[in-house]
């Protein structure tokens, strides 16, 4: 372990006080400086960055109080000691010395016991301010490199979050190409919607994704029933209404889907309770589920399929009337309708012209 030896820095214009000061502080093992003046003590310091400085007062050029100023508040030394050794007894000498910056006083003629305990208390006070500095130094530092981790660590999340998201839509889409962009249409109308009943943060992000998420069952369905051309059997039609509880058990423990998984396994129900697989019905369904099944039946009513032609937005919009209170949430299909039609006319435009990434990223700032 490394010994540091206190270096002392002792500023007197007068010879025979700078021995004076030496004979006392050299037996305590300090490595001892001298100065004759204001400007060499100056020039001491930059070279030497002492530990204390003793600094007489009363000096020809600049002075112990000028000199005091510039250590503190030119230099910024403000860690080390300056104690201000003068003849000069008056409280305003001492008032004038506190301002310019000084630590301590000490009064001519000098008491060697007195000297040494103030010399010995400062450099003490000195060297755990150090320490304490130097831990605040390494402390940020970690703090730095904990935050740049942190950061690293959220950007590899939130790649795995849209290599996740993305290869299961990829999936579903592989399986029911004939959707083309509903999934990301009605996640975007259903975020609109749930926005316009105060829902925000967290609750509304996880809302959106299992919007986003809401068929992905349907990957456990048989190609022969999903893509059947014709009807289905009423034997079919069972197996088809499994694929919200297969969602549910698909992404059940990815923790950042949160509620949104209650939506997967509930957008199907319905308001009148004529829904699967629970039959919930009124507020027993979630209520990203109500808002959902309002997107979802106005994209079906507005979208081109295979089977249909899309219709014109007011004739859709009057049989989300006709449906609410009855498959639909009467409270969502008015919410709907506090909503300008041009705002659905963009947000249908976005998702038209945007790429995969971006609206991922637009539906998670929402």
């Amino acid at each position: 372990m490394t010994v540091v030896i206190p270096k002392i820095l002792i500023v007197d214009d007068e010879e025979w006080n700078l021995k004076v000061f030496e004979s006392y502080l050299r037996p305590q093992q300090y490595d001892i400086l001298t100065a004759r003046s204001g400007e060499e003590a100056l020039q001491r310091i930059r070279e030497a960055r002492p530990d204390l400085i003793l600094l007489d007062v009363m000096m020809p050029g600049k002075d112990g109080f000028e000199v005091c100023r510039e250590i503190k508040h030119k230099m910024l030394l403000q860690s080390v000691p300056v104690i201000l050794v003068s003849a000069l007894r008056e409280t305003v000498d001492k008032v004038h010395g506190l301002e310019a910056g000084a630590d301590d006083f000490l009064s001519k003629p000098i008491d060697g016991s007195e000297l040494i305990a103030r010399v010995h208390a400062h450099l003490r006070l000195k060297f755990l301010m150090d320490e304490m500095q130097l831990w605040n130094q390494t402390l940020e530092q970690r703090v730095q490199e904990r935050t740049r981790i942190i950061h690293e660590k959220t950007r590899q999340l939130n790649e795995s979050y849209f290599q996740t998201v993305e290869a299961l839509i990829t999936a579903l889409d592989t399986r029911e190409r004939e959707t083309g962009k509903h999934s990301l249409r009605v996640a975007f109308y259903t975020t609109e919607l749930t926005k316009a009943s105060g829902i925000k943060g967290r609750e509304l992000e996880e809302i959106a994704m299992g919007s986003l998420l809401h068929d992905i069952g349907k990957i456990g369905i048989p190609d022969q029933i999903l893509k059947k051309p014709t009807v289905l059997t009423e034997m079919e039609w069972m197996e088809m209404k499994k694929h919200p509880a297969i969602g549910w058990n698909m992404i059940k423990d990815i923790d950042f889907i949160g509620i949104g998984r209650e939506l997967v396994l509930s957008h199907q129900e319905r308001y009148n309770g004529e829904g699967y697989p629970r039959k919930l019905q009124g507020d027993q369904i979630f209520i990203g589920a109500r808002f959902f099944a309002v997107m979802d039946t106005f994209d079906a009513l507005t979208s081109n399929r295979p089977y249909k032609m899309a219709i014109p937005f007011e004739e859709s919009v009057k049989l989300l009337q006709e449906e609410s209170g009855k498959r639909l949430d009467p409270e969502a299909v008015s919410l709907f309708f506090s909503i300008p039609r041009k705002r659905w006319d963009e947000l249908k435009e976005i998702v038209n012209t945007s790429n995969f990434r971006s609206l991922i990223q637009q539906i998670r700032t929402s």
